[in-house]
């Protein structure tokens, strides 16, 4: 597990299943538009938001690093069948992969950058909505 965790209560989960849900529609928005960059940075918070979720309803935690790969460790320690807890969380490695170059980079993303991010997210979110109870 991360060293830098924040505890929190179980009803919580659902404030970031309501962010999750509002970065994802957020990031579609953005892609109709053409803004690439804001696509894929909407996407990677979409997917962090519904990964808290997924944390905080089952461990009562959520990764509070700087580094986005401690949440990739985090929802490691929920007690989902390994083959299809990797799966799924490769959708999210993907998207944070993309983080660095949507905020950070001088070059641009393209259409298909943005496309595959919200691909990702999408997925992800998907199986991550299936795994809580609402």
């Amino acid at each position: 597990m991360p060293d830098r965790v924040r505890s929190l209560p179980k009803a919580k989960s659902t404030n970031f299943v309501r962010k999750s849900e509002q970065f994802l529609r957020s990031s579609e928005s953005a892609v109709e538009r053409g803004d690439w960059d804001a696509a894929v940075s909407h996407a990677v918070h979409a997917g962090m938001c519904i990964a808290d979720a997924l944390t905080v309803f089952y461990l009562g935690q959520r990764s509070s690093s700087q580094d986005h790969r401690d949440v990739l460790r985090l929802v490691d320690s929920v007690r989902f069948e390994r083959g299809e807890l990797n799966r799924n969380k490769r959708h999210l490695s993907d998207l944070l992969a993309t983080k660095n170059a949507a905020e950070y980079e001088d070059r641009l993303l393209s259409e298909s950058d943005a496309i595959g991010a919200v691909e990702h997210c999408r997925r992800f979110c998907r199986w991550a909505r299936g795994k809580l109870p609402y």
